[in-house]
């Protein structure tokens, strides 16, 4: 009977302490794999913080090298509009017009200058500008070139040869300079004729002062920016489609 009371009771406290050591073991199993589960989250979240810090080092490094390019770009204008005003100054002040505009250059000449009234022949004097102005030209090989005809709204007369209307005008105009720069020694790919007519006019006035600002060639000068375009990943998208 003792014998039989102890064997349950010794049976008792091996399955207790196998129990025990069960859920010892199911704790321990547990808490590892919480541990496991923490460990892989942080490394998740370290990756993804230095993978952050990188994009971030990166975005700083474009924005560093944008703002040099930018910084650079301006210096360029400024020094090619200086360049400019240099080589026009013995000329007529009230007949040109030099200034930076929304990231070009643009030379202002009036009709006057270059051009006998209803003519598009350019005359001696104009000549002689777009010579000096070429000169400066081709020292800045990397500038793009625009030659806009402008002009007043009064119409052309009728029975001008060869012009019909203020549309014929202005692109005769800009299409004569363009001949004229090229022949001085500009490449022909550089240079584009544009005319305007009277719709962009620089004074919406009506009087007499007005329409002589109208009429008017620009010359507009325009930087390569591909480098700019570089920092921007323009070119390597472009490249990328083709």
């Amino acid at each position: 009977m003792k014998f039989n009371f102890f064997k349950a009771s010794l049976s008792l406290l091996l399955c207790t302490t196998l129990m025990a050591s069960c859920v010892s073991s199911k704790k321990y199993e547990d808490l590892k794999a919480s541990k496991d589960a923490l460990q892989a989250e942080q490394a998740a979240s370290k990756q993804k913080v230095d993978e952050l810090s990188a994009s971030l080092k990166e975005r700083e490094q474009k924005l560093a090298d944008m703002e040099r390019q930018m910084n650079e770009q301006s210096k360029a204008l400024s020094n090619l509009k200086n360049e400019i005003n240099a080589s026009l100054k013995d000329f007529n002040q009230g007949d040109l017009h030099v200034e930076i505009r929304d990231g070009k250059v643009y030379v202002s000449l009036s009709d006057k200058l270059l051009f006998a009234t209803g003519s598009t022949k350019v005359n001696p004097t104009g000549q002689k500008a777009l010579n000096q102005l070429v000169d400066v030209l081709k020292k800045n090989q990397e500038v793009g070139i625009m030659v806009e005809g402008h002009t007043d709204d009064v119409e052309v007369l009728p029975g001008t040869k060869k012009i019909a209307d203020n549309w014929d005008l202005s692109v005769l105009r800009a299409t004569e300079i363009t001949r004229l720069l090229t022949q001085k020694g500009l490449t022909p790919d550089r240079v584009t004729p544009s005319g305007r007519a009277y719709y962009q006019p620089a004074d919406t006035g009506r009087t007499a002062a007005a329409k002589a600002k109208n009429r008017r060639t620009e010359i507009i000068l325009t930087p390569d920016l591909t480098e700019v375009y570089k920092v921007l990943g323009i070119q390597a998208q472009a490249q990328a489609q083709n």
